[in-house]
């Protein structure tokens, strides 16, 4: 996700900032008891508000250096922290924003600097390494609090961002889907009919040029054989009844070409493969026909390492006739083999003549690698809120107040405390994968704590320790209900009967415990119920949202459909009424014998076949492969699909095509992997001896910027990044869900 740079300072929170500053100084005395504080006191905090809040003004623009700023000052004016409680706040904001607005990794290093800050000041305040240790535990638990809500919020921003490229991408898949349409049958008119009519023209013109009439009447019989197979073809094409052809039709066009020699070593390969191949060497045969008349043509298709080469060379010759191609023939050819995933090259030979080569890969699925788990999605965001909730509960333990017992003085029951508070948040990081079992390990540890307090082995008031950890098992209800597909509303029920227990338990209950524990069990359920609820209506809105993004998806794609479907009928309908009339009269002119009628319809049939297939591609590609195929043309890269091509969440599309847009130099070579739970694309730049391999170097640490913001893109979407800058690739992983 990219955010843009605000071109203002954003000063609605300083002012806020502000607001509570000044009526901080009034309202906490009075709340406490305590005196106002003296003017020779106002001057150190007034100094610190203004430069935090001068900061904050700017922390959508350099929120690293607006943190570094707010903590450094915070830091040093702790002797005034009580009465500037901005400090603190304005830390929290930064902290925030940097969460929104940097990776992840580096929002980690943040909270971590925000955690060691607390701990110098509590040491600067003459506190125990106990409290020391204490402070920085309840300061970075609540950063990494702070931190899974900044990243929340990114991802929430790069998802209204994907839907709202979603929603324009309506309106342009239906012209990309009639492009694709278009470019399909111009592909299969350029191979058949247009080869037809090419022949017809070529053959004629050397008749006229040569004034023979042995070339004369081989040239109306040629007309004759191929104008009736250019109409058999025609009507399959409208008919849509083309097959798809084999090596076996490779072999029998080679065939059809005097002094064209093949040799071909594959016995068998897929059918998109040999259809390919057998596009690739008609082009050639087609293109030496009309440019290297007489020409010896040898035909060369072997199986390579994971793919199929074809090599068509020519010796040269002269050009039979000009004027004649549609304009799209090697351009066309070279999409078709790249948007498999290929490569074409077309040139002279050394030594005179032409070559034509494609290296066409064979099909083979997605393999998943070595990919870590994704580290800036739901599942961090869950390992922050656990986190979280060890480090209030220890640091808690850490600070006692002065009435309480030292809980470090015993070190087996301290021990025990801190291993049970680990064993009590880690339930946490699992809440969105399997929220009831994760539910569940909670309660039990909770049940073991309060059967720990309750029997003297750690000295704790049990209520006082439900109390303290009770939020984790609230958290755990609102995932019951939000991630858990069924009923889940014991849930909540069974939190309820479990705190009643421990609350009844605790050492200020002097009447029936029973009583107590059945009193405070239906408190309880009474605030888990609305807990559950809100979960469960959050579930019902998140598939709503699903539904309708998925009715979206399908009526886009019933007007791609339509769209396409309207494009093949225009050009059908126009190949019947002006090339097939073309076609007619060539015939016609056959049967008269008039060999200069017979080369001026095809040609004129040819330019119509031109102007009726001209591919106008649309300027926005939808989020996407689409969209990628389109980005890697533009700069003469391929793309190559693994594994089977299915539906992407809009946000996955639109990262993964912006990700693809930034790493993309001229030449480069894009794989999409469609694993089951995730999108794998790697992207492999060209090298070019050793300085080629300095500056691919250089691209992959992000000195061009490019590798850079694809890490800030992919962050957003819970994906990761991997450079290998010594063989210029670098992939990116992408998670299909939040989980």
């Amino acid at each position: 996700m990219e955010l843009d740079r605000p071109a203002r300072p954003a000063v609605a929170v300083p002012l806020g900032l502000l607001v509570l500053q000044v009526l901080w100084w009034p309202l906490v005395p009075w709340w406490s008891g305590q005196e106002v504080p003296q003017p020779a006191r106002l001057l150190p905090v007034a100094v610190v508000c203004a430069v935090v809040g001068g900061a904050l003004a700017y922390r959508r623009r350099a929120p690293e250096v607006v943190l570094a700023a707010t903590v450094v000052v915070t830091t040093l004016g702790w002797p005034v922290a009580v009465d500037a409680p901005a400090g603190p706040v304005a830390v929290a904001v930064a902290l925030y924003s940097l969460s929104v607005r940097r990776t992840a990794g580096v929002a980690v290093i943040g909270a971590l600097a925000v955690a060691a800050a607390a701990g110098v000041v509590a040491a600067a305040r003459g506190g125990s390494v106990r409290d020391v240790a204490g402070v920085a535990l309840v300061v970075g638990a609540v950063a990494a609090g702070v931190w899974a809500v900044g990243r929340r919020r990114r991802r929430g921003l790069a998802d209204r961002r994907a839907a709202a490229a979603a929603r324009a991408a309506t309106a342009t898949l239906p012209a990309f889907a009639a492009a694709a349409e278009r470019r399909r049958l111009a592909a299969d008119l350029h191979d058949v009919v247009a080869h037809r009519l090419t022949g017809i023209v070529v053959s004629a013109a050397a008749a006229r040029r040569l004034a023979d009439r042995r070339l004369r009447a081989e040239a109306l019989a040629h007309a004759e054989a191929a104008g009736g197979q250019a109409l058999a073809e025609l009507d399959d094409i409208a008919a849509a009844q083309m097959a798809d052809p084999t090596l076996e039709d490779v072999r029998r066009l080679c065939a059809e070409r005097p002094g064209t020699v093949l040799r071909c070593t594959v016995a068998d390969v897929p059918a998109p493969v040999a259809a390919l191949a057998h596009r690739v060497v008609r082009e050639a045969l087609t293109n030496a026909a009309r440019y290297a008349a007489g020409a010896r043509l040898e035909v060369e298709i072997n199986e390579g390492v994971g793919d199929v080469r074809v090599v068509v060379d020519d010796d040269g010759g002269a050009a039979a006739s000009r004027d004649v191609g549609a304009g799209q023939g090697l351009a066309g050819l070279r999409a078709l083999v790249e948007a498999a995933g290929g490569r074409f090259d077309a040139g002279p030979r050394v030594g005179g003549g032409w070559r034509v080569r494609a290296e066409l890969p064979l099909p083979e699925d997605a393999a998943a690698g070595g990919w870590p788990a994704h580290r800036a999605g739901a599942a961090a965001r869950d390992r922050a809120m656990a986190v979280l909730a060890f480090g209030l509960s220890a640091g808690l333990v850490l600070l006692p107040g002065p009435d309480d017992v030292d809980l470090l003085a015993r070190p087996g029951p301290a021990g025990g405390l801190l291993a049970l508070l680990v064993l009590h948040a880690l339930p946490l990081a699992g809440r969105r994968l399997a929220p009831a079992a994760a539910l569940a390990a909670a309660c039990a540890v909770s049940a073991a704590l309060t059967g720990c307090t309750s029997a003297g082995w750690i000295p704790l008031d049990p209520a006082e320790a439900f109390l303290w950890t009770w939020w984790v098992e609230v958290a755990l209800v609102y995932a019951v209900g939000a991630h858990r597909a069924g009923r889940g509303w014991p849930a909540p029920l069974a939190v309820a009967a479990l705190g009643g227990a421990a609350l009844a338990t605790g050492h200020g209950i002097t009447g029936p415990r029973p009583a107590a524990a059945a009193v405070f069990a239906a408190i309880l359920a009474v605030l888990l119920g609305p807990v559950w609820a809100a979960g469960r209506l959050a579930r019902v809105r998140r598939l709503h949202r699903g539904r309708r993004a998925e009715m979206r998806r399908r009526d886009t794609a019933v007007a791609a459909d339509s769209a396409a479907h309207h494009e093949r009928r225009r050009i059908v309908s126009g190949l019947q009424a002006r090339v097939r009339r073309q076609v007619v009269a060539v015939l016609e002119a056959r049967r008269r014998g008039d060999l200069e009628a017979v080369h001026r319809e095809a040609r004129d049939g040819l330019h119509a076949l031109r102007h009726l297939v001209t591919v106008v591609e649309p300027s926005e590609p939808p989020p996407g492969l689409l969209g990628i195929r389109a980005v890697a043309a533009a700069h003469r890269s391929t793309v190559r699909v693994l594994g089977v091509p299915h539906h992407l969440p809009d946000a996955v599309a639109l990262t993964a095509q912006e990700a693809v847009a930034a790493l993309l130099t001229d030449g480069s070579a894009v794989t999409m992997s469609y694993l089951p739970d995730a999108l794998k694309v790697t992207v492999r730049r060209p090298l070019v001896g050793d300085r080629g391999r300095r500056s691919v170097l250089m691209r992959a640490v992000g000195a061009d910027g490019g590798v850079a913001r694809a890490r800030r893109l992919v962050d957003a979407g819970g994906g990761a990044v991997s450079v290998d800058g010594r063989s210029g690739t670098v992939r990116v992983w992408l998670p299909l869900t939040l989980r």
